[in-house]
């Protein structure tokens, strides 16, 4: 009689698994905006549960065409050129649309140089950078600076073509 009374056990264990799993699986789904089609067409951004939006940093930074934009530097200068002036314009009015995002302006430089050198340059670069969103109306604790230095080039090579592409200031996200 026991050895049937187990049996009875075990299937009853097992029913009530096979129960439990089933049940898990019908978890009620909050909708978001991508689920009813309301929100941004591009699919950037959605709402979450607080009302705040949820940002997609990689749309927001890696974007060729509508993301934030490189910003370049003549020889031996961290003096912002008038073209990235207004670039760095566009970009502050990105950055400014997405309040949660912390952003990291890394600074960069040709090979010409020491290492040391480079280091210091791609810092004033980046802080440049900084200081001029800051004017534009972005927070400074939304923006982290890096200095790459020479490590990092854009382009390989030693000519003013690729020099020319390798003395700038990125941007990423911050991590």
């Amino acid at each position: 009689m026991q050895k049937g009374n187990l049996l009875v056990a075990l299937r009853s264990l097992a029913v009530i698994c096979m129960l439990a799993l089933v049940l898990a699986g019908c978890k009620s789904k909050k909708p978001t905006d991508l689920d009813t089609g309301a929100g941004d067409s591009t699919g950037a951004e959605q709402t979450t549960g607080t009302g705040q939006p949820e940002l997609d940093l990689d749309s927001l930074l890696f974007s060729k065409d509508s993301g934030l934009q490189v910003v370049y530097f003549d020889f031996d200068s961290f003096t912002l050129r008038p073209d990235a002036l207004s670039t760095l314009s566009a970009n502050a009015e990105l950055i400014k649309k997405y309040p949660g995002a912390i952003i990291q302006v890394a600074g960069h430089c040709d090979e010409r140089g020491t290492q040391e050198y480079n280091l210091a340059l791609g810092e004033k670069r980046a802080l440049a950078v900084r200081e001029h969103l800051i004017q534009l109306g972005v927070s400074g604790d939304r923006l982290i600076t890096l200095s790459f230095g020479e490590e990092a080039p854009a382009v390989p090579g030693s000519s003013e073509s690729a020099w020319a592409k390798n003395r700038r200031c990125e941007f990423n996200r911050a991590q």
